[in-house]
This record gives structure tokens, sequence and C-alpha cells, in this order.
């Protein structure tokens, strides 16, 4: 079988809040899945969203069974590059609501929004590994971008994408990339490593037993010679 190996290159700036440190807002070096198969153009929410809640599941439907697409990750051996901005007098929002005079509650009220938030800037580079099941990889290099808007600020990100070789075995594992703690039904057995991220933690490492896909990297640049994955990946599956 086939693998996409997909480098995302931020060219811009991308910011969305992982943490909160009093007025500063800080950006992790990782990208979820419930964010890039919306960049990827593989999933489309609704343009005007009264319900507030997340529809992640119903607008991936179509695409879950054909292709997995992991969160993003640093690429080994390299470092995150940031970029710190300081706002006075601006709403960091999505939506200002416009009132009429007359009934605006803050007519009387003087309130600058002000604070810090840290990017991840320029030459910031990520990996994630798309995985085809019911299409080829030929067939989903067709269908990706090769830019993507990233972010609350919708940061411009370069998507290169190389096909690599995999394997399917069985026996014990451990996992090379991050995954989504609901988007295969093994648990590891050690050595696990978390991170609470929203809306959905990540698995960064951990010892599995089980059927696995191994990813051939031996004529990559960075990184290991392969890397290994649950066979079952399906985005959000547990919750499906």
């Amino acid at each position: 079988m086939e693998v996409l190996e997909a480098t995302i290159e931020v060219r811009g700036e991308v910011t969305f809040t992982s943490r909160e440190v009093g007025r500063l807002t800080d950006t992790e070096p990782y990208v979820l899945n419930t964010a890039l198969y919306y960049a990827l153009g593989l999933a489309a929410g609704r343009y005007v969203d009264t319900t507030f809640q997340p529809t992640y599941i119903t607008d991936t439907a179509d695409v879950a069974d054909d292709i997995y697409v992991s969160p993003a990750a640093p690429v080994a051996g390299t470092t995150p590059n940031y970029v710190t901005t300081t706002y006075n007098a601006t709403r960091n929002e999505y939506v200002t609501v416009n009132y009429a005079a007359e009934d605006d509650p803050y007519e009387k009220q003087n309130l600058p929004s002000f604070g810090r938030r840290r990017s991840l800037g320029q030459g910031t580079t990520l990996r994630s590994y798309v995985v085809p099941r019911g299409l080829t990889a030929s067939e989903i290099v067709e269908r990706l971008p090769s830019y993507v808007r990233l972010g609350k600020k919708r940061g411009k990100a370069r998507v290169d994408l190389t096909v690599r070789d995999a394997e399917v075995h069985s026996g014990p594992y451990r996992l090379g990339h991050p995954i989504g703690v609901d988007d295969t039904p093994e648990v590891p057995v050690a050595n696990v490593a978390t991170k609470s991220m929203k809306p959905t933690p990540l698995v960064l490492a951990g010892d599995y037993e089980g059927e696995y896909v191994s990813v051939d990297r031996e004529d990559a640049d960075r990184g290991p010679d392969s890397v290994e994955l649950p066979r079952e990946l399906v985005f959000l599956g547990r919750r499906r």
C-alpha cells in the first residue's frame, strides 16, 4: 500500500489558542486533524453557525472511511519559529456585533482589548500523514491543494506531498506520529505520552500491539527511517 506524507510549511502567521497565560495566548506547534480536514478541502462546515456545536462527524461522514488525515506535528530535527504580537484597542474576536446606538450595552464604557499572542511564524515546518482507504494515493494527491489556510487569522501554509511505500504488519510496535485519542480503538500498553489539546487530546507516543502500518522513510532527509501507525485509524472513530 501507499501512504502520503504531507509536509506543511508556514508561509505567514498561524494563530490559535492552545493555552492562555494571563493575557498571553500561546500557539502549540501541533495542528489537529479537526482543522486539517477542513483546510485540505475534505470537509466543509456551515457558513452561518447558530447552534455553536461542533459538527466534525457530520461534515466528514462522506470521507472518513476513505481517507484518514493525522494531526500535524513538528518535523524531527526542526525548531518551530514563533512570532509574538502585542495588540491593543482591537477586539480579538471572530465577529464584532454592531449594535444600534440606542441598543449598545457598552455605550458608556471604554473597554479596549489588549494582550499578546504567540503564533507560529514563517518557516515552521509540520508533518502529517494521509492514509488512503477507499481511494488510491494518486487520487488523493489530485484532490489536495498545494496551499491552505490555518488558524484563527487564516495564516497561509504550503503543502508538499510525498508518496511513501507502506506495509501492514502485526505484533508489538511503537507509535511513530501523533494521533487523536478517538481515532483508533486500540489502547496503548505502555510508555504513553499524551498532550491536552482542544477539542481532542493527542497521543504523542505509546507502545501498542496488533496490526499496524509501517511507512518506509529510508530516503527521507529528516526523521526516522520508518513510522508506525495503527492499522485501524478513522477520524473520531470512537465517537461515530
